[in-house]
């Protein structure tokens, strides 16, 4: 709804609402928290009706900012044409700055909402988690500047948990709250004891991958376990030992598991070893490249239930969350960050999860339903495009429609917008436009001989 500002005569009648216009208030609205205004004046990103009515509408320009992706200028210009809102860009600043904590509770909000039980096969007695990091980049950064930390639930297709912290944000498991029964799948960034001690204080399972430099294990007795010399043992190409790790006093129950790569993948994985250590300024060791040719996983799964070459096979889900992040960062350009204030970027990313969260929704009705009419012989549905088309409907929900007329009629309140002052540096285009139009003024015989 557009708003009168208090210092202006003028005024533009309000845009009629299109079928596509009122898709936001019909499929996006229902969908969100009933306490969001309440939320948004307790938080301070809402005080007071100017410019903008309602934080429905707030959000709805947060959105579409981010979403666009759009400058602050054009979002001024959009909020106009679409009947929203009429506020500066600068003002647009602010209020995107004020709605941090705001989005932080409704990104809690979305991602927390129950989805319905996965039908199908067996599957674990809890959430299927999985755990990675992924590193953004801002204007002039180094490409880690700001790190997000996510938990994706893979039998329900959605985030489960997300942070958003500086480079200074490690990764840890300590980081999300686990429920009993959680089965929880990691790399070797987390294959450290503490996230064996972490997993079992809250009664979840974990696999993860893991270095023996970083993992000591423990036999029966107490003794360290030499896991190089028994990868040169002969034997199967995939194998298993059973034994302990220690953290802070506390000895965990641990499974060793181990399988050998191919001779392609194991030349790759050695040749990047060797890679990073010169780019560290050290000699690799003889070790370290004996270990590459091995995938070392450690599970505190049930040997009765979870058989080695299952735990194996689970653990290759996991690039499912690379997945997420790539489809994150190249269809809904969470990337592409364009601010360096700490507030305006994690407001932003945020806002950014928040349009995730909606989209989850969107593909995870789009799936059952293709499962359920789709012929028999296309039971493949592709998640990629899928999230390209939830978020293609949610940008249309978010942005709307308007006409050359609307646009036409708005003219005076977007020159703010569209024009600015001269500027120090001349605008060669405004400039050449001027000066042939005082050539032609000069000149009319010249004008009539071109025509």
């Amino acid at each position: 709804m557009l708003v009168q500002g208090y210092d202006t005569d003028c005024f533009v009648a309000p845009q009629l609402l299109s079928l596509v216009g009122d898709t936001w208030a019909t499929e996006v609205v229902p969908r969100l928290p009933s306490d969001l205004a309440e939320q948004a004046r307790a938080r301070k990103a809402f005080q007071r009706v100017r410019g903008i009515a309602t934080p429905h509408d707030l959000l709805r320009g947060l959105l579409a900012y981010v979403l666009g992706p759009l400058s602050t200028r054009r979002l001024g210009a959009w909020a106009v044409l679409i009947g929203l809102a009429d506020i500066s860009e600068a003002a647009w600043r602010k209020r995107l700055r004020a709605s941090n904590e705001w989005l932080l509770w409704l990104l809690s909000e979305c991602i927390a909402v129950p989805e319905p039980p996965t039908p199908g096969g067996p599957s674990p007695a809890g959430r299927l988690l999985l755990v990675d990091a992924s590193c953004l980049r801002q204007p002039g950064g180094t490409g880690d500047d700001w790190r997000l930390h996510l938990a994706y639930d893979f039998l329900a297709g959605r985030m489960s948990q997300v942070q958003v912290t500086d480079r200074r944000g490690g990764e840890r498991l300590d980081r999300y709250p686990w429920q009993a029964g959680d089965v929880v799948v990691a790399d070797n960034g987390y294959g450290y004891r503490r996230s064996v001690a972490w997993a079992v204080q809250h009664q979840a399972a974990l696999v993860v991958r893991i270095h023996p430099a970083t993992f000591p294990l423990e036999t029966e007795g107490g003794g360290l376990f030499n896991v190089l010399r028994w990868l040169r043992q002969r034997g199967s190409p995939e194998r298993e030992w059973g034994g302990w790790c220690q953290w802070q006093g506390e000895r965990y129950r641990v499974r060793l598991l181990a399988a050998k790569l191919a001779a392609h993948a194991a030349q790759h994985a050695r040749r990047r070893k060797r890679r990073k250590a010169q780019k560290a300024g050290r000699a690799i060791t003889v070790p370290t490249l004996a270990v590459a040719g091995w995938l070392l996983l450690i599970t505190t799964l049930e040997a009765e239930t979870w058989a080695a070459a299952d735990v194996l096979y689970l653990y290759r889900v996991r690039w499912q969350v690379e997945l997420v992040f790539k489809k994150m960062k190249q269809l809904l350009r969470l990337n592409q960050i364009r601010s360096k204030h700490r507030t305006s970027v994690e407001a932003t990313v945020r806002a950014l999860l928040v349009a995730w969260a909606l989209h989850e929704g969107t593909t995870t009705l789009l799936r059952t339903l293709l499962r359920a009419t789709a012929p028999p012989e296309l039971d493949v549905v592709s998640s990629w495009l899928l999230s390209g088309l939830g978020l293609d409907t949610l940008r249309q929900q978010v942005q709307g429609s308007w006409s050359e007329a609307r646009v036409q009629a708005c003219l005076p309140r977007l020159w703010r917008f569209l024009c600015s002052r001269p500027r120090r540096r001349v605008h060669q285009e405004t400039t050449v436009r001027t000066w042939l139009e005082q050539r032609t003024c000069a000149h009319p015989d010249r004008q009539r001989q071109v025509a």
